[in-house]
């Protein structure tokens, strides 16, 4: 027995205790069950659409029961309770007006295809007519045609075939194949609802493919549409980080529409001047709701981004640029941020309690510190405290204090000038030179011997005029700023803005930390993610040298050096499972100079930046 007969029997067997006393009659095909009262038909309907898609156009053959006439072109039987070929004939008719008007698709861009009845396979009508209790006995067949200009990536496509009156909605069962492929699609749709196919004219499937062939297909698949690959699915990803928690979510448009107010004039299309008052709504809705601890305080959530996506853009972590959006196919990103008042994220609680008929649940996938990943099912089934994703940071996993680069102690080469010895020696000299006979040697000598007695009574030092100033080897210089380089990038784990420059201060002078915290934090921006800043993953030395003192740019006073360094920081921004990895060489020049005891970096001063590679990735369990 057929799922759609399954269907049929148990909506008539919801149907009866309605009723009261009722015959219900139902035919073979899985198309349509009817139950009827006394009063206004309520219909219980599943409508058969296959629909074969070729580069050029998109067939469907659309069954229905006879009794889709009654419900829909308000038939009315005579006094024989028969139903009238005349009448029959010009519902069949009219049903092509109102099939043309109630299954719908669209391109990518949101836009009404024009579909027009190509063929009707009427079903027989007797000359007598048809009782009205037979009706579900017969079937005819509509053929629609829809015509492409281009190959279509996306079909969007909807039914509202309804009345307002049913209190049981139809549904059509979809069936999609597209030509030259072994690729079908089936979905149920509900009246008002959409679903959305993407195909893709290239990478084609034969019918008798193996299953390594459909396993490289489908992984082409997921990489082109980057993990994205259902649009009438709601996705989360909940990201912990030592700075933030951040939870993002994409729900298609008609999804949220049943959730909250969204105040448009089209009602198939949301433009641009519209949107900003959606998503205020979306700021009113979820502001409060969903409760966030962090180290076991209540934060309230930031609205870092807020989009609106067509289908066109599969790579939901670029900022997307304003456009107007298709109800039917559009989707809304909303990145919302928690930061921790105090300290780094240590642990976590985050809730969701928001469900509607067109969202159950969600499923999320929540990436921690150290790239830990796993899944998480918030659920309006669940308990309360289960709807509660609760995580905390394993002790091993919190970043270690940066240690101090001690600078060892070096003394500048000095000369002692012994000031009352070199004194007597001067007027001993003096007094020899200007002092005829014995007399000069009678008060030159005692003179000398003083002198020589008292070298170590009163001396003088300075700088030594021919011995070079010590410095530190190329491997120590090396070694030294290696370090600081590494603290000062290090400094980023350390969570609040207040704890980041505490740990910055172990590698960089105190009075500069806010203008290198900036200088650093600009060096790492993605301009496409909106700005984001990269998290760091790699910072790998290319070259450095000690400026010699003769090229350095500004005075630095010994034992501080000028040190010119190339290095490559290798990092990556994340938005819904899409890893940007971007590898940047910088070039710069730094002023280090010991300050109690310890190197320290006092300037940078960025010379030159490059962007070596860039790549996107998805994440993978």
């Amino acid at each position: 027995m057929s799922v759609a007969r399954i269907l049929q029997m148990m909506f008539v067997l919801l149907a009866i205790p309605l009723a009261g006393t009722e015959t219900v009659v139902m035919g073979e095909s899985p198309a349509v069950a009817t139950a009827s009262v006394p009063g206004r038909p309520h219909p219980i309907s599943i409508t058969e659409a296959s629909m074969y898609v070729t580069k050029t156009r998109a067939v469907t053959r659309l069954q229905m029961f006879a009794e889709d006439l009654v419900l829909f072109q308000e038939l009315e039987p005579n006094d024989q309770d028969r139903l009238q070929p005349e009448d029959l004939k010009r519902a069949l008719e009219d049903h092509k007006k109102f099939l043309l008007e109630k299954f719908s698709l669209r391109n990518a861009k949101g836009e009404l295809l024009t579909g027009q009845v190509t063929d009707l396979k009427p079903f027989t009508i007797p000359a007598e007519g048809i009782p009205s209790s037979e009706m579900m006995m017969h079937t005819a067949v509509y053929e629609i045609e829809h015509a492409f200009a281009e190959p279509p990536e996306f079909l969007t496509i909807q039914q509202d075939i309804a009345d307002e009156n049913f209190i049981i909605p139809s549904e059509m069962s979809l069936h999609v194949h597209q030509a030259g492929t072994a690729l079908n699609f089936s979905e149920r749709l509900l009246p008002g609802t959409s679903t959305t196919i993407r195909f893709d004219w290239e990478q084609t499937l034969a019918e008798n493919a193996s299953d390594q062939e459909w396993d490289l297909w489908f992984e082409k698949q997921r990489k082109k549409t980057l993990g994205i690959t259902s649009y009438s699915s709601v996705y989360s990803f909940i990201y912990i980080e030592p700075s933030e928690v951040r939870h993002e979510v994409l729900i298609p448009l008609a999804t949220l529409a049943t959730m909250i107010r969204l105040t448009h004039a089209d009602p198939a299309f949301v433009e641009i001047a519209e949107q900003d008052g959606i998503r205020e709504e979306i700021r009113q809705w979820l502001r409060d709701e969903n409760p966030v601890l962090i180290n076991g305080v209540r934060v309230l959530p930031e609205f870092s981004r807020i989009d609106f996506y067509s289908l066109n853009l599969s790579d939901f972590a670029t900022q997307a640029a304003q456009q107007k959006v298709s109800m039917a196919s559009g989707r809304v990103g909303i990145i919302m941020t928690w930061k921790p008042t105090t300290d780094m994220v240590r642990d976590v609680s985050l809730s969701w309690n928001l469900f509607y008929s067109a969202m159950t649940k969600i499923p999320a996938v929540v990436v921690a510190w150290r790239d830990r990943m796993e899944k998480f099912e918030f659920s309006r089934f669940n308990k309360p405290e289960e709807n509660t994703l609760k995580w905390a940071c394993p002790a091993e996993s919190l970043p270690a204090q940066i240690a101090p680069v001690v600078a060892k102690p070096m003394t500048a080469p000095t000369l002692r000038l012994p000031l009352i010895s070199l004194f007597l020696l001067v007027v001993a000299v003096v007094w020899a030179i200007r002092t005829r006979g014995t007399r000069r040697w009678a008060i030159a000598l005692p003179l000398v011997l003083l002198a020589v007695v008292s070298w170590n009574v009163s001396s003088l030092s300075v700088p030594h005029p021919w011995k070079p100033l010590p410095k530190l080897s190329a491997a120590e210089s090396d070694s030294a700023f290696q370090s600081l380089l590494q603290g000062m990038y290090r400094s980023l784990d350390f969570g609040t803005e207040d704890r980041v420059y505490d740990a910055l201060a172990a590698s960089v002078e105190g009075e500069l930390l806010e203008d290198l915290y900036l200088q650093l934090l600009e060096s790492l921006r993605v301009r496409e993610q909106g700005g984001a800043v990269a998290r760091i993953r790699e910072v790998t030395a290319d070259a450095g040298e000690v400026l010699p003192r003769s090229q350095s740019t500004t005075d630095v006073e010994w034992p501080g050096f000028r040190y010119r360094a190339r290095w490559t920081v290798a990092g990556t921004v994340e938005h819904w499972g899409h890893i940007h990895e971007r590898q940047n060489q910088f070039d710069a020049a730094f002023t280090i100079e010991p300050r109690n005891g310890t190197w320290k970096i006092t300037r940078m001063d960025i010379l030159g930046q490059e962007q070596k590679s860039a790549k996107t990735s998805l994440r993978k369990f």
